[in-house]
């Protein structure tokens, strides 16, 4: 695996200014083929019961999804192709639905490294996923609010807090590397 600073240059490389499940470029008959290159990987390393998986308006082509007796997890093995890169991240999906992200232990993670060399793929370790988004995209719209506000006096009625205000600021969670290249846009 690549060290940390490596992968976050690369991922801010790769963060191209449109908002959408994949870039203006975004060639998807590659990306197609190089699922299905990832898909055979993981049958490859994993065993033949690795399955294919698709979302629909994710920042990811797709998933692959290791059942755990066959990755050697606690949970099953969720394996993704971002659209935004040569990106892959992988997780233990643990505990109900919606189920939480776990790194997967050595022994997935150096069959994994195997998947990546093959495809010539970089994987997106969770925890550096889960460090907050710093990239081109304003994807929660916070940059262009904060410029708008800079436009308008002290005394606007969009400065005009309340009770349901407060209590919206403090459920707010920050964007993450994750929402930005495998998650919902």
């Amino acid at each position: 695996m690549l060290p940390y600073d490596r992968i976050r240059a690369l991922l801010r490389r790769h963060d191209a200014s449109f908002h959408g499940d994949a870039p203006a470029d975004h060639d998807r008959a590659a990306a197609e083929e190089r699922f299905g290159r990832l898909l055979d990987a993981a049958r490859e390393r994993f065993g033949p019961a690795a399955r294919p998986g698709y979302g629909q308006d994710v920042s990811s082509y797709g998933a692959v999804v290791v059942p755990a007796e066959d990755a050697g997890t606690e949970g099953p093995l969720e394996v993704l192709m971002s659209n935004y890169g040569p990106f892959v991240a992988a997780w233990t999906l643990a505990g109900p639905a919606p189920a939480r992200r776990e790194t997967p232990g050595a022994e997935a993670l150096d069959r994994l490294d195997g998947v990546c060399a093959a495809l010539d793929c970089v994987h997106v370790p969770v925890e550096l996923l889960q460090e907050e988004y710093d990239g081109v995209v304003d994807l929660y719209g916070d940059r262009a609010w904060a410029a708008f506000a800079e436009t308008l006096g002290e005394d606007s009625p969009f400065f005009a807090s309340s009770e349901e205000d407060e209590e919206e600021d403090e459920e707010a969670v920050p964007l993450r590397w994750t929402d930005r290249y495998f998650d919902y846009v």
